[in-house]
């Protein structure tokens, strides 16, 4: 924390999960990184996971799109709407991007890329981003950088002492619990980079 002119000015850490299908976002607003300091967003297509899952969970359905770009304008519209409107009391706000993962082939790749492209463009005016290495959150989170998606739920369980896959009510892990297990280590990554500053 810093104090301006005897004001308390409290960081507000914003982890950014960010995909086309599954993009989830983890906001620290009391200067630390316990679950009970954050709130998850995330998008989904399956109806049983749209609205409040707990106080600080909250799923938004997909909105419909004619072409890619609207998409992408979509989904970057969404995470400003989460950090300008829900969050706007929130001040001192440092984003953090998973930076692009190499497994897609093909057209994806330049979805994905376009689509992480417009969201930073349209941050960039507001908020300082910086992107994390997707080895150096799998690494913070579980001690392995090539961590797969259930050592990661495994390691989020462990240490926030909550189990998304019961309050989802999913029997396999999937989206959007592996979404929101990201954006919760991505913030944390985030949160100790501005403390080392």
């Amino acid at each position: 924390m810093m104090k301006l002119s005897g004001l308390t000015k409290t960081k507000t850490i914003i982890g950014i999960d960010y995909s086309l299908n599954s993009p989830a976002v983890c906001i620290s607003t009391n200067g630390g990184t316990a679950f009970s300091d954050c709130y998850f967003y995330y998008l989904t297509s399956k109806k049983k996971y749209i609205g409040k899952m707990l106080e600080n969970v909250i799923g938004y359905e997909h909105k419909e799109y004619k072409s890619p770009i609207e998409r992408f304008s979509n989904l970057s519209s969404w995470v400003l709407h989460i950090l300008d409107t829900l969050h706007k009391k929130q001040i001192n706000k440092h984003v953090f991007i998973e930076g692009y993962s190499y497994g897609s082939k093909g057209q994806a790749i330049f979805q994905i890329a376009e689509n992480g492209g417009i969201l930073k463009y349209r941050l960039q005016d507001k908020f300082t981003c910086k992107t994390i290495v997707p080895s150096v959150v799998k690494k913070h989170a579980s001690g392995k950088g090539n961590a797969d998606k259930q050592l990661m739920y495994d390691s989020f369980k462990n240490h926030t002492k909550q189990d998304l896959l019961k309050m989802f009510d999913m029997g396999k892990l999937n989206n959007p619990v592996t979404d929101i297990v990201d954006s919760y280590y991505i913030a944390k990554v985030g949160y100790e980079n501005t403390s080392s500053h």
